[in-house]
């Protein structure tokens, strides 16, 4: 019994009380994850290269 409440207020909830995006603002909202997930992660490559190519290459000639 107690779960059919629950899924029938679940549904109740969901249907009722929830406010959907539009088509433009999920749109919107997409693009705006879109592109800080480009900038996140040509800031991550940045600092990898970084990381990478000039403080490791230092450190193995420093024990060499």
């Amino acid at each position: 019994m107690k779960l059919k409440e629950y899924i029938r207020g679940s549904y109740y909830e969901f249907k009722d009380h929830v406010t959907w995006p539009t088509w433009a603002e999920l749109q919107q909202d997409t693009i705006v994850v879109a592109i800080s997930t480009v900038i996140l992660a040509l800031f991550l490559f940045g600092i990898d290269s970084l990381f990478g190519n000039f403080i490791i290459k230092n450190i193995f000639e420093l024990l060499r």
